[in-house]
């Protein structure tokens, strides 16, 4: 097997599992939660350059590290770290960004360099637990991720994943993830 063969079966593997955890029926408790995100204002954020993400030793994947690493070590003491949803597609990510000089950046790099749609949510609280960051909202943990409408997301997810069971190329898959 080739090797781009071979990237080819890791993605569609990898993006199986993330269709199947967005398959997972709709709770009450992700209903409440939807309700009250969809309730906070949103704003449109941008990147911070790539260049400075690559100087800053910034990782993509890590945005709480990101924003509370670059909050601790901004010189100015004037940058906060501030958590809550970036909205992608359907979906409602758990997400961390910088807010600095009255302006909130995301310092996470990303290959997509759109703004961001984020809502700050000041009901998310960080504690140091054992020497790591631990995230809650009013003293529940904090998801991954909330659906917008979870029966549509749900049924997207399912499509998609039916398709690539059924062979397709997982690169022409339009749902994002």
């Amino acid at each position: 097997m080739g090797e781009a063969k071979i990237r080819r079966e890791e993605l569609r593997a990898h993006m199986i599992i993330e269709l199947e955890r967005l398959m997972a029926p709709a709770t009450p408790e992700e209903d409440a939660l939807n309700d009250e995100i969809r309730a906070l204002e949103f704003y449109e954020i941008h990147r911070v350059p790539d260049a400075q993400l690559s100087y800053m030793r910034m990782e993509p994947q890590r945005c709480h590290q990101n924003a509370g690493a670059y909050a601790k070590l901004d010189p100015s003491g004037e940058s906060r770290h501030v958590a809550g949803w970036w909205k992608r597609g359907g979906i409602f990510y758990f997400h961390s960004v910088v807010l600095s000089q009255t302006k909130l950046h995301c310092v996470t790099p990303h290959r997509d360099r759109l703004p961001l749609t984020f809502a700050p949510d000041f009901d998310i609280a960080w504690s140091e637990v054992a020497g790591f960051m631990k995230s809650d909202r009013r003293g529940a943990d904090v998801p991954f991720l909330v659906r917008d409408f979870p029966d549509k997301v749900i049924a997207e997810a399912n499509e998609a994943r039916g398709a690539l069971l059924a062979g397709a190329d997982p690169r022409t898959i339009k749902m994002q993830l």
